[in-house]
């Protein structure tokens, strides 16, 4: 059994390896589009990449057209494609051009007797749902069940292998004209960060969040915030949450946090959870391993002082 994977993203690109491999495949290919950097370094995580190079810029039908291409020149039995702005959209034209459907949001994936099933999100993240995809497995052999693995549930891969490199020549058109790039705001890379603190809805103020910002700095971290705080209040250009950008540091303060599941979903794989709030019945104190019970307007300036001192 062959697993191909694809991302435009690299650290992506080695989650996608970890989920393939948790696969057990024969074989992992990956397609690659554009630089031959990409494909140079790909080939230490593959048995064989598939690189389509082309100048054009990105362009979801475009891009969905190439990576079909890549997958009839190898015939793989599983496609796993980067959950990102730029990924989903191309696995969903691609699953349309194979004949088989594309499961988004994916957080976990296995092999069974039924064929290819998946976790995800189900009603906004209160649950998760196990989702068989397609047919069984090997009915079409030359449909591939697609899955779009969400970012930051898979440990990115080393490398491991030393792969050969195929070069393709894609026959598309050009079809979109870039007028304007612009570059999205963004926060902290939150992706690597071992101690994240975290911001919601008990700050009440934007100004206040200089409180959290200092102590992520005393403690050598990084600080965010909830989904109200950004999407709601556009304090921040994102949020921490399974909504959002699922994290696992090795420590998470969560500040104010009330601990709804959404958020508790993108948080849980952290290894240690502490948490501030000033309502003892606040649910982020079931999943905590320390809670402190008070104002964070009192909490954090007290632990902001003994840290300096």
């Amino acid at each position: 059994m062959e697993v191909m994977i694809y991302s435009e993203d690299f650290r992506i690109f080695r989650e996608l390896v970890s989920a393939a491999e948790s696969l057990k495949p024969d074989r992992i290919s990956a397609a690659v589009i554009g630089e031959r950097s990409f494909a140079e370094e790909a080939r230490g995580f593959c048995d064989r990449v598939l690189f389509v190079e082309s100048e054009l810029d990105y362009s979801p039908s475009e891009y969905a057209e190439m990576l079909y291409q890549a997958v009839n020149s190898s015939d793989p039995q599983v496609l796993l494609v980067g959950g990102t702005a730029k990924g989903t959209p191309v696995a969903a034209m691609v699953s349309v051009m194979v004949g088989e459907p594309c499961a988004t949001e994916v957080t976990d994936l296995k092999l069974t007797e039924e064929g290819l099933i998946v976790k995800r999100a189900s009603f906004g993240g209160v649950a998760i749902s196990d989702v068989k995809v397609g047919k069984r497995l090997f009915d079409r052999i030359a449909s591939p069940k697609i899955a779009c693995i969400k970012p930051g549930f898979f440990t990115p891969a080393e490398k491991t292998k030393n792969g050969e490199i195929e070069k393709i020549k894609p026959e598309v058109k050009k079809r979109v004209e870039i007028l304007e790039i612009r570059e999205k705001e963004v926060g902290e890379g939150f992706e690597d960060a071992d101690i994240i603190v975290v911001a919601g809805r008990g700050v009440k103020k934007k100004e206040d969040l200089s409180l959290i910002e200092e102590l992520a700095k005393l403690l050598g971290g990084v600080a965010g915030v909830t989904r109200p705080l950004s999407a709601d209040l556009h304090w921040a250009p994102n949020w921490i949450g399974m909504s959002g950008i699922p994290v696992k540091p090795k420590l998470y303060i969560g500040v104010g946090v009330s601990g709804q599941i959404q958020h508790i979903a993108g948080i849980r794989n952290s290894k240690i959870i502490m948490a501030i709030n000033i309502d003892p019945q606040a649910p982020i104190f079931e999943h905590a391993d320390y809670g402190i019970i008070g104002d964070l307007y009192k909490v954090v300036p007290k632990m902001i002082e003994i840290l300096k001192s």
